[in-house]
């Protein structure tokens, strides 16, 4: 798993907005790495958005050291760089993740089945994972379990394309019907155009993303970058399609009529 231009943009937006907590423990689902879209370099733009400015030249200086490093070990300094990239964001009070393929320090667990901890987080991401797990009611309430009340849900989802990249890609449907049945708040819903380069970020709702569909605006290669909040300590509840648990709006229920399928 790694961090591109849209998860990079992401994250800097909601950061900007306010939305992220100013100190986090963090679980990842899928170890991140830097992806390379966007050049090392490029952190300290947040960097220096972000950060007291007698902090700026120790993150340009740890940069450079895993710029330096990645001659003799390319894969210890990308994990390094997306972990630099998250300290420009936040306080990083406890960091885990949970990864087959993940770093020594990630837990090796297959998420097709109940995690063995016990531990909560305010900040739990899924940049990429849970397309490769079959078990999507497994995948999904771990992430429920493992998130206090009050704390965030962050997913980069495959939309269309992609293709053999994973067992599943994501409607929106899934997203505000999973938000609807469990009572998270959706604090942003991006539709990310990866056609273009770099991509584009659309903000969405449902309504827009229905009228993007009908308008046929929508590309052959996309992908979801969701933040949710748990505003509740309620047990994972799966969710009904909205569309025939009868909880969309007319306008909605008519365009679903419409999309070709």
């Amino acid at each position: 798993m790694a961090l591109s231009f849209s998860h990079i943009r992401f994250l800097y937006e909601l950061r900007k907005l306010g939305h992220l907590p100013a100190a986090v423990r963090m679980v990842e689902f899928g170890e991140q790495n830097w992806y390379g879209d966007v050049p090392a370099n490029g952190i300290m733009e947040t960097a220096t958005a972000f950060l007291p400015a007698e902090q700026v030249p120790a993150i340009a200086d740890a940069i450079d050291r895993c710029i330096d490093e990645s001659q003799a070990n390319m894969t210890k300094a990308l994990f390094d760089l997306a972990g630099i990239f998250y300290r420009t964001l936040f306080t990083i009070e406890r960091y885990d993740a949970i990864d087959l393929h993940g770093t020594p320090r990630a837990l090796a667990h297959d998420l097709n089945h109940p995690l063995p901890i016990t531990d909560k987080y305010n900040f739990v991401t899924n940049f990429g994972t849970g397309e490769h797990v079959f078990n999507q009611y497994s995948f999904f309430q771990n992430m429920h379990d493992v998130t206090e009340p009050g704390g965030l849900m962050l997913h980069s989802m495959p939309n269309q394309g992609c293709y053999d990249h994973g067992f599943f890609n994501y409607h929106p449907t899934f997203i505000f019907d999973l938000a609807h049945a469990n009572g998270y708040e959706i604090v942003s819903a991006i539709y990310a155009d990866l056609t273009q380069k770099p991509p584009t970020l659309h903000l969405i709702d449902r309504v827009r993303y229905v009228e993007m569909a009908v308008a046929n605006q929508l590309s052959n290669y996309s992908a979801l970058l969701v933040c949710l909040r748990k505003t509740g300590d309620a047990p994972f509840t799966m969710p009904q399609q909205g569309y025939y648990s009868n909880h969309l709006p007319d306008q909605l229920r008519q365009a679903w009529e419409r999309l070709a399928r």
